[in-house]
């Protein structure tokens, strides 16, 4: 996804600033721009704030906690009771208005996880594609909450095949049309060790997300043998706090990886019908000074 960044002069800030002052409306913005305070939903790991009711036995959030278990399970690691606070917008008006006072150097997306030395939080609004969103971000607050140190590419990856709704096996429509697209074009080939690289979600774009998936997908859904690479890094992260490569580890393993998983990706092509709609999404950190004149501001 290419992204561009509006940065408005000072002097404009001003002057919106004082328009306000003038004609009134700043106690109407300053609710619009609060964090949603109404109601706490503590559910397990999961605490749920929200401006509207949602009924503490509601289909999504007990996918959510169901789905805790379900990455536990499947990358074998433990579960934590790490609390992930949810900040649940009753629209994107709301969310936007929020997200741009208090953290303006983002770029514009639907829904956000930031985490801090001691908080990890989510943000979200309640919309068409609030569960993807949802189901997105919480993964990364699972991960985070036992894995701080997750890379970049497998945190993403991750997050993109747990964001699937249950049924599907986590194949997402839209990575598969455009990685085949790509590499019918001659335009893409898989390298796990350049996503390796990457340090920071800022780096990646549409298709170093799309590709971080196909790899997790590839892996998690074939035998034993595949899945073990990834839950033996997961050990690995815990224990240590890093990790060898994985490309080194696939390379030794699974020899010509590469082209084992194209083959993969021209397996997925007939499971898969396209949906519109897609987005990455980062996993930003933000200092606990930061997020405390937010929460602040917010209230």
């Amino acid at each position: 996804m290419f992204i561009r960044f509006y940065i408005a002069p000072i002097g404009f800030r001003l002057l919106l600033a004082i328009g306000c002052a003038l004609v009134g409306g700043c106690a109407m913005q300053e609710e619009r721009s609060s964090l949603p305070v109404k109601q706490q939903l503590v559910v397990d790991q999961l605490v749920v704030h929200s401006d509207f009711h949602l009924p503490r036995n509601h289909r999504l959030i007990n996918e959510l906690t169901s789905r805790r278990n379900e990455i536990a399970r499947i990358l074998d690691i433990p579960t934590s009771d790490e609390s992930i606070h949810v900040f649940l917008f009753d629209d994107e008006t709301h969310f936007q208005a929020f997200m741009e006072r208090a953290h303006p150097e983002f770029p514009g997306r639907r829904a956000f996880f930031v985490k801090s030395d001691n908080s990890l939080n989510v943000y979200a609004y309640w919309g068409p594609r609030v569960g993807d969103d949802l189901r997105h971000e919480v993964t990364h607050g699972y991960l985070h909450s036992v894995i701080p140190n997750l890379p970049i590419w497998l945190d993403e990856g991750l997050a993109e095949y747990f964001e699937i709704k249950r049924g599907k096996q986590g194949l997402n429509g839209p990575h598969i049309y455009s990685l085949s697209n790509r590499m019918r074009r001659l335009d893409w080939r898989p390298d796990l060790a350049r996503l390796e690289a990457l340090q920071e979600a800022t780096e990646m774009n549409q298709m170093d997300y799309a590709e971080s998936w196909l790899w997790v997908h590839f892996l998690l859904s074939g035998d034993e043998q595949t899945r073990k690479i990834v839950q033996n890094q997961m050990k690995q992260l815990i224990r240590l706090g890093v990790a060898e490569p994985m490309a080194e580890s696939l390379a030794e393993s699974i020899p010509d990886c590469e082209s084992k998983l194209i083959s993969h990706l021209r397996r997925l092509e007939g499971k898969s019908t396209l949906s519109d709609a897609q987005r990455p999404v980062n996993a930003i950190p933000v200092s606990d000074e930061a997020f405390s004149a937010a929460t602040t501001q917010g209230k």
